[in-house]
Parts: C-alpha cells; sequence; structure tokens
C-alpha cells in the first residue's frame, strides 16, 4: 500500500528524529489520517531487515485491525508480536526483546501496565502513536519521550481532500448543571441525571431532518441507553442494532459486516468503536455521551470524516461536547509538556462556536449569518466580550510592533523618550534590569 504524501513526510520525520538520537518519540497525527498505515509501513522496514517488532494497543479490535493491515503491507508477521497490554504485562520475561516497539492510541501509555512494557525494553527504539498527545488531567509526555512529531492538522487534511468535510449541528438535549467529574471524567451516575430529560423521539427528529437514512454510530454512555435508543429508532422504521464490550463478539463482528454491506443503517454503542476501528462508510455521528477528554470527542467526532466523493459528514452533538473543545477542525496546540493542551487555550483572537437558533448548525461565532440555513443569530453578551478582548490583544501586539521598530533604531540610551521605551531598549540589548534603574535616574525618568 503506497503511502500518502504527508505519511511519507511524517515517515520522514520520524527518521529525522531517530538520527538526532532519540529513541521514545510521540508520533501526532489526527483520527483517519491513516496512523496504521504509516506503522505497517515502519514495521515492514523493519521486519525486512530481520528486526523483531513489538505492537500492543488497550483493545482487541485494534490489535486485530493492525494484525490485517500488517499482513495486506507485506509485513513479515514471524517477526511481530501482536498483543493487549495486559496479556503482555503477564509474559514480559518470556518475549523476545523486540528492536522496535509500535504503540497505538498512545495518550495511555502513561498508564501502569504501559509503563512497566515500556521500562523493560529499555533498549528498544520507541514510537508512540496517537490523535491528541495530552493526559485526561492535561499532563503531557515529557517524562517518557525525547521528542515530538506533528502530523498535519485536520484542517489542512480536509482542505487536501484526504478526510471529509462537516456539517455540525448541536442542539443540545441535556441538563450539563447537574454533570459532576471524578477523575477528570464525568461520572456515569451525573450522566445518568443529566440524561433524565432526554426524549429519545427527539434524537430520531433531529437524525430524520439532517441525515435522513445516512449510516450512522451513536455513542451513549450505558447499555440501557444504547438499547433505548436503538429500540427508537427501529420503531420508526431504521434497522438499528444495539452493541457494547458486553455483547459476544460474533455478533459484534456480524453488526460490522451488516453495517459495512449497507445493511444496518444505525448502529448505536456504548465503549466501541472509539479508538482505531475502520469502518468507512459511516457518513453520520449522533452525540449522546458527554466527556470531558478531548481524545474522546475527537474519535467520535471524526468517526464519519472518511472521504467519499461528493461527501459531507454530518455530526449531530446533543450533549455539548463543542462547548467545551470547539469544531473538530479547530487548530490545537500540542507540546510534548502538555501544558498549553491542559488550559485548551484559543490562539489569540481565535473565534469560538455558536450554535444557530433556527437549525441547530454550529459555526465560528464570527459570523452573524448561520452558514447553512442564513438565520441571521444575535451577537450574545460572552461573544460581545470575546471580540472585545481579542480586538485589545490585537491592539496591543500592533503597538509592542511599532514599538520594538521605533527602539530598534535608537543608538543610544538617552535616544529613549520614556520609561517604557527605555524598557524596551534594554531587552533588545539583553541589559539586566538594574542597567535600566540608573540609567533612568540618569536620564530623569524615575527620582
Amino acid at each position: 500500500m503506497k503511502l500518502r504524501d504527508y505519511q511519507e513526510e511524517l515517515v520522514t520525520n520520524i527518521k529525522q528524529s531517530i538520527l538526532k538520537g532519540n529513541r521514545s518519540i510521540i508520533v501526532q497525527s489526527p483520527p483517519r489520517s491513516g496512523k496504521t498505515v504509516v506503522m505497517a509501513h515502519i514495521a515492514k522496514g523493519a521486519t525486512d531487515k530481520g528486526n523483531k517488532v513489538l505492537f500492543f494497543s488497550h483493545r482487541k479490535e485494534i490489535n486485530e485491525q493492525v494484525k490485517n493491515t500488517f499482513k495486506l503491507n507485506g509485513v513479515n508477521l514471524n517477526l511481530v508480536t501482536i498483543d493487549g497490554v495486559q496479556t503482555l504485562v503477564r509474559k514480559l520475561d518470556k518475549l523476545d526483546k523486540p528492536e522496535i516497539i509500535l504503540i497505538d492510541e498512545a495518550h495511555h501509555s502513561k498508564a501502569n501496565s504501559y509503563i512497566k512494557i515500556i521500562n523493560h525494553f529499555q533498549n528498544a527504539l520507541k514510537l508512540l502513536f496517537t490523535g491528541t498527545p495530552v493526559r485526561l488531567n492535561g499532563d503531557g509526555f515529557d517524562d517518557i519521550a525525547d521528542n515530538l512529531i506533528l502530523g498535519k492538522t485536520v484542517k489542512w487534511l480536509q482542505e487536501h481532500g484526504n478526510i471529509a468535510p462537516f456539517k455540525y449541528y448541536a442542539p443540545s438535549m441535556i441538563d450539563t448543571s447537574k454533570l459532576k467529574k471524578r477523575g477528570g471524567e464525568f461520572t456515569k451516575d451525573s450522566i445518568d441525571e443529566s440524561m433524565k430529560s432526554v426524549i429519545y423521539g427527539d434524537v430520531i427528529k433531529h437524525y430524520k431532518e439532517l441525515a435522513d437514512g445516512k449510516q450512522a454510530i451513536v455513542y451513549t454512555h450505558n447499555i440501557k441507553s444504547a438499547e433505548q435508543v436503538a429500540d427508537e429508532f427501529n420503531r420508526n422504521g431504521y434497522k438499528a442494532i444495539a452493541i457494547s464490550g458486553k455483547t459476544h463478539k460474533s455478533e459484534r463482528n456480524s453488526a460490522m459486516q451488516e453495517f459495512r454491506d449497507g445493511k444496518l443503517t444505525i448502529m448505536v454503542n456504548c465503549e466501541l468503536f472509539t479508538e482505531g476501528i475502520d469502518l468507512p462508510n459511516v457518513d453520520v455521528c449522533i452525540m449522546l455521551r458527554p466527556t470531558q477528554s478531548l481524545s474522546l470527542y475527537l474519535q467520535f467526532a471524526m468517526r464519519p470524516l472518511n472521504p467519499r466523493k461528493d461527501k459531507t459528514a454530518i455530526i449531530i452533538d446533543h450533549v455539548a461536547n463543542v462547548e467545551r473543545f470547539g469544531l473538530p477542525n479547530m487548530d490545537r496546540d500540542w507540546t510534548l509538556s502538555g501544558t498549553e493542551t491542559k488550559k485548551q487555550k484559543a490562539k489569540i483572537g481565535e473565534p469560538t462556536t455558536r450554535t444557530c437558533d433556527m437549525c441547530f448548525a454550529t459555526y465560528w461565532s464570527v459570523e452573524r449569518l448561520c452558514p447553512l440555513c442564513g438565520h441571521q443569530n444575535e451577537i450574545t453578551e460572552r461573544e460581545l466580550e470575546e471580540i472585545k478582548e481579542a480586538r485589545l490583544e490585537e491592539i496591543k501586539e500592533e503597538k509592542q510592533l511599532r514599538l520594538t521598530a521605533k527602539v530598534k533604531k535608537y543608538r543610544k540610551p538617552s535616544d529613549c523618550q520614556n520609561m517604557e521605551e527605555l524598557t524596551e531598549y534594554r531587552k533588545q540589548r539583553g541589559y539586566k534590569p538594574g542597567w535600566q534603574y540608573h540609567v533612568a535616574k540618569e536620564l530623569k525618568f524615575i527620582y
């Protein structure tokens, strides 16, 4: 399987990082960008040279998909171990020492079981792949990785046709004030409480209006709600099934095959299809599970973004996840330390999102007219405040640029006309604050 240009670029950047001496590397690339194919390419190169490869993740479904992709790409599976984290932890001493370790969904890799495996093979090259290099608590990976390699952004992938464009609708149906957190994520009890007011018939209503007949994955927070949603879809004439981690493997596989064959329209699930599963014909994502995890949110929202000619994916967010994380194609500042990502701050002047009062489409708040239905939405007080703050920041930046340019022309401290200019003069020349104090007294800026 030939790599796409951006995947080849990712492989080149990995090789360059290795040549610089890095032995534990986080490789960031968004969901739906083909990380498994990149790993297969690396594994083939390694096994062609007789090197052993260890791959592991926390889900059987991911491991099975990786095995199939490796096989399709000509990887010598006799030199590859593919297994689950918990299984490997129990038999570490019996494993052959790998030259390369590949980890998928590596935002989980700071869990004790992952660390135990990583530490057991100190000399192996470790490549940790993830779409979101940040833990739920905001921590980064600078304690287990030497380098972070960034793939292309979601926006870039969309602009170049590698993932589908989307329309995002957010007709919220839950009472978010009742959501409570423990360990960084919403508790199941509080989700139950917030979902009490949900009328599942309204889920069907919005689906009919926005995506009627398109194949959809629905994410729910527990098995009971998954079954209720599936029943409601079936009552309304759509072929739907509810599956979960407790559904027998053969039944899950059968449902997935029916979905791939187009015989099943709605797949409602709990705790499945969040990571690493390939279902290329999903056109719609319906979110009925609120989350505090950016990783989980992007897995949900980007599930239907596999590209197809003339396809526009539909994302229906009933639980206000977009208010916590912004749109899936928002630019994000990934760092190895995780600090910036933890705060999840938008870039200076970057707008937030708003939901149309008329059609529930979600779009950047700088637009007054809804891009989908044309309705003119009123600017809220919060948006006005954000616009003011962004403009103030722009004014500050413009002022600083003018000051920097002006002081750069000064030949001596006495050219400075005030304390602000003297401060800039000192910074440009790398002088210490004590120098500025004495000069300011000489120039009578202070007494």
